[in-house]
C-alpha cells in the first residue's frame, strides 16, 4: 500500500489553528501587555521620547520564564550602555567625513551580517552590526556632535527603563524554569500514557513534543540551577528525567507505529509519574514491572529509579558545546553573499531615503536586517509576516486616531488603549514561529501610530511614512534575493531529509536508540516539514531545480514510515542467543543491506538526485527467513525444537524485517519525476 503524506490544512486553517490558546499563552500575553502600560505611563509622566520603541524593547526581550526574561534585560541595558559609548566614539572619528561614516556602515553592516550566518551569534550579530550602522546615520539628521550626543544618552534611557520593569516582573511574579520543566516532563509522561494505552490523537501529540527536541527543557534546567531554584541533586535528578522521558515518549511511538498492542498498566504507572512531576514531590521506588521485559519496562523502572528519595546522581559526562564559529565559516561563499545582498539592500534604502531627504521612512533600512534570512524561502516568509504584521498594526493604529483619539482625555484612557493593543499583538507574537514575528510587527506599527508624542495623536502622517518605509524596504529585499545569488530552502530540506535517513542508517548498525539519536531524527523530520512549508514561498526561478513541497512531503512520509520497525529493532536488546552462525549471519547482512542501501538514499538526497530510480531493492529478508527455517528443519531432524524465546524472538526479529523490505520496496519503486 502505497503510504501517502497528510494532506495540508489550508492557509486559513493555519492562522486559525496558530491563533488558538494554550496553557501559558494568556499569562504572557498579559505580562506583555502590563509592562508595556507600565513603559507608556512612565514615559508621559516623565517625558522621555521615542516611548513606541521602549514599547517594542518588551516584545523584544520578553521570554516565556524569568531566568531567560532577567539574563536578556540585563544584557540588553549592558549593550546599549558599551554600545552608545562605543557609537559616540566612532561618530566623532567620522564626523567631519561622510566617506568614512558610509564606509563604517558598510563595514558594520557586511561583518554584523556575515557572522549572524557564519557563527552561532546568530541574530544577536546582526543586531550588533545594525545598531552601530544605524548609529552612523544619525549624523545625518542631527549634524551637531553634541546635539547627537545628548540625544544618544536619551536612547540609553529608552532601553534602560523598560529592561528594568521586565526584570523586576520577572523578580515579583515569577514564570518559573523549574516549574515549566515539571510541565514538559509531565506532558512527555501523560503523551507517552496515551501512546501505550491506545488513546486516539496520542501520535500526532507525541510527534509534536518530539519535534521540539530537548533544548528548551535544558534551557528551563540551566536557568533553575542559575537561579538557585533547584538543589545539586534535583537538577541532576532533572537532567535524569528530561533524558527518559524523551527516550520513553519516542519509543513509545514508535511501538504504537509498528502495531503493538495497548499495555494498560504500563499507561497508568507513567500517568502516576506525571502527576508525581507535576506535584513536585518523589515517589516509593515502585517494583519492577512485572512480565515480559523490554527497553520500554526498562525506561520505566529507571524513571521510577530516578523519582525516588534514593536517587544518587551519577556522573554524567557532558558534551563538548558547538564551537562559537561554524566549520565553513572562511572558506564558504554562502556566508559572503549572504552578507553582501543584505549590504546592497541596506545601501539602497539608506541612499534612496538620504537623497529624497525623507528620513521618515528610515524602517526602510531597519528592515533590510530584519528580514534578510540566509535562505529566499525564510527571507519571503518573514518578508510576509512583516508586511501583513505592519498592515494590521497600521489598522489598529489609524482606527484609533480616527475613532478614539478625538475621545480622550487623560493617561487612563490611553493606558486603556496601549493595553488593548499590546494585549492582542502580544497573543499573536507567542505563537509558533509561523506567525510570532507578525505580532511584533504588528506592536511596532501600533505604537508608531499611537505614541508619537506627550499627548493624543491626530497626524498620521509619521506612521504612514514608517509603514511606506517598511514596505519599500521589503520590496527592496525581496528583488535582490530573488535575483542575486538566490538560495533555495530546497538545500535544507534535503540535508534534513537525509540527516533523518542517517540516523536509521545508524540504528542498524548496532548504534543504540540513545536521546541524542531519538532527538536528531525526530528534530531532522520536523525542519524538513517545515522547510517543506517554506518552499511555497519561493518563485519557481528561485527553486528551479530543486525538490518541491510535494516531494518533500512524500519522502518524509516515507521515512517516518521506515522509521518504526527500524527504531523498535535499535530500541529492543535482541541478541539471538541458541541460534546457528549462518541465522546471525543472515540477520547481519539483511541489517547491513538495508544500512547501505539507507546510506545511498541519504547520499542521493544530499547531492540532489532525490528523484532517481537509481536504487533498486532485492527484497533480501528471503534469505534470513531461509535460514531460520533451515534451522527449525535441523532442529526438527534432531528430535527438539528451539527454544520457546529464541522462536519469539526470531519470529519479532522477521516482523519487523518484512516491514522494513515493504516499505523500503515501496520506497525504491515510488518513482517522481524532478
Amino acid at each position: 500500500m502505497l503510504y501517502r503524506p497528510a494532506t495540508r490544512p489550508s492557509l486559513l486553517r493555519t492562522v486559525w489553528d496558530e491563533l488558538q490558546p494554550y496553557p501559558g499563552r494568556l499569562d504572557l500575553s498579559v505580562r506583555m501587555a502590563v509592562l508595556c502600560v507600565l513603559v507608556v505611563v512612565v514615559a508621559m509622566a516623565n517625558k522621555v521620547p521615542e516611548a513606541a520603541l521602549s514599547c517594542y524593547l518588551i516584545f523584544f526581550a520578553s521570554k516565556d520564564n524569568s531566568g531567560s526574561g532577567i539574563i536578556i534585560g540585563l544584557g540588553l541595558i549592558f549593550a546599549a550602555s558599551v554600545g552608545i559609548m562605543l557609537g559616540v566614539l566612532f561618530l566623532m572619528i567620522s564626523a567631519g567625513s561622510p566617506f568614512m561614516r558610509l564606509a563604517f556602515i558598510a563595514a558594520f553592516t557586511f561583518g554584523g551580517m556575515y557572522f549572524s550566518q557564519a557563527t552561532r551569534l546568530g541574530p544577536m550579530a546582526g543586531t550588533v552590526g545594525f545598531v552601530f550602522a544605524f548609529v552612523m546615520t544619525l549624523y545625518d539628521i542631527i549634524p551637531i556632535a553634541e546635539i547627537l550626543t545628548r540625544a544618544l544618552t536619551w536612547m540609553w534611557v529608552v532601553v534602560f527603563f523598560p529592561m528594568f520593569f521586565l526584570v523586576l516582573i520577572n523578580v515579583v511574579a515569577p514564570r518559573s524554569p523549574a516549574r515549566l520543566l515539571r510541565e514538559i516532563l509531565a506532558n512527555r509522561f501523560n503523551a507517552a500514557a496515551d501512546l501505550v494505552a491506545g488513546v486516539e490523537g496520542a501520535e500526532k501529540r507525541a510527534q509534536t513534543l518530539l519535534g521540539e527536541g530537548n533544548e528548551k527543557a535544558s534551557t528551563y534546567q540551566r536557568m533553575a540551577r542559575l537561579l538557585s531554584l533547584a538543589t545539586k541533586t534535583d537538577n541532576a535528578r532533572s537532567g535524569r528525567l528530561i533524558d527518559l522521558s524523551y527516550r520513553m515518549l519516542a519509543l513509545s511511538l514508535v511501538r504504537t507505529q509498528e502495531g503493538r498492542e495497548p499495555q494498560p498498566e504500563l499507561a497508568a504507572r507513567l500517568h502516576g509519574y506525571a502527576e508525581a512531576v507535576s506535584d513536585k514531590r518523589l515517589v516509593e521506588r515502585p517494583m519492577a514491572v512485572l512480565g515480559a521485559r523490554d527497553e520500554l519496562t526498562e525506561l520505566i523502572d529507571e524513571t521510577g529509579i530516578a523519582l525516588s528519595p534514593a536517587y544518587v546522581p551519577a556522573m554524567v559526562e557532558t558534551e563538548p558545546g558547538e564551537p562559537l564559529l561554524a566549520p565553513d565559516a572562511f572558506h564558504n561563499s554562502r556566508y559572503t553573499q549572504f552578507a553582501l545582498k543584505t549590504l546592497l539592500a541596506v545601501m539602497i534604502c539608506y541612499i534612496a531615503y538620504t537623497a529624497l531627504d525623507w528620513f521618515e521612512i528610515h524602517t526602510a533600512m531597519i528592515t533590510c536586517f530584519y528580514v534578510a534570512l540566509g535562505t529566499t524561502g525564510e527571507t519571503m516568509h518573514k518578508l510576509t509576516l512583516r508586511i501583513v504584521g505592519c498592515l494590521i498594526g497600521a489598522a489598529m493604529g489609524v482606527g484609533a486616531i480616527i475613532f478614539l483619539m478625538p475621545h480622550m482625555t487623560d493617561i487612563g484612557h490611553l493606558v486603556l488603549l496601549i493595553g488593548a493593543g499590546s494585549f492582542i499583538a502580544a497573543w499573536i507574537s507567542n505563537g509558533s514561529e509561523r506567525i510570532s514575528y507578525m505580532g511584533w510587527q504588528a506592536a511596532l506599527a501600533f505604537f508608531l501610530c499611537t505614541l508619537g508624542g506627550f499627548g493624543p495623536v491626530f497626524d498620521i502622517g509619521v506612521a504612514t511614512n514608517r509603514i511606506i518605509g517598511i514596505i519599500f524596504g521589503n520590496i527592496v529585499v525581496s528583488v535582490i534575493f530573488s535575483t542575486i545569488w538566490p538560495v533555495s530552502i530546497g538545500g535544507n530540506v534535503r540535508k534534513a531529509l537525509a540527516g533523518a535517513i542517517d540516523v536509521l542508517a545508524s540504528a542498524l548498525r548496532g548504534k543504540p536508540l540513545t536521546t541524542h539519536r531519538a532527538s536528531a531524527f525526530y528534530m531532522s523530520a520536523r525542519e524538513a516539514d517545515r522547510g517543506s512549508e517554506l518552499l511555497e514561498f519561493e518563485s519557481e526561478r528561485v527553486r528551479k531545480s530543486e525538490i518541491t513541497s510535494g516531494e518533500a512531503d512524500i519522502l518524509l512520509s516515507e521515512i517516518k514510515a521506515l522509521s518504526a520497525p527500524v527504531l523498535v529493532l535499535a530500541s529492543e536488546s535482541q541478541s539471538l542467543r541458541g541460534v546457528p552462525r549462518y541465522v546471525k549471519a543472515a540477520t547481519v547482512r539483511f541489517e547491513s543491506a538495508v544500512a547501505q542501501w539507507l546510506d545511498n538514499r541519504a547520499s542521493d538526497i544530499k547531492n540532489g538526485h532525490w528523484a532517481d530510480r537509481t536504487r533498486p531493492w532485492d527484497g533480501s529478508v528471503k534469505t534470513v527467513e531461509i535460514a531460520f527455517a533451515r534451522a527449525q528443519r535441523q532442529a526438527a531432524d534432531q528430535g527438539r525444537r528451539l527454544p520457546a524465546a529464541v522462536r519469539k524472538e526470531m519470529a519479532a526479529r522477521l516482523r519487523l524485517y518484512r516491514q522494513m523490505d515493504a516499505r523500503i520496496a515501496q520506497m525504491a519503486a515510488n518513482v517522481r519525476v524532478a
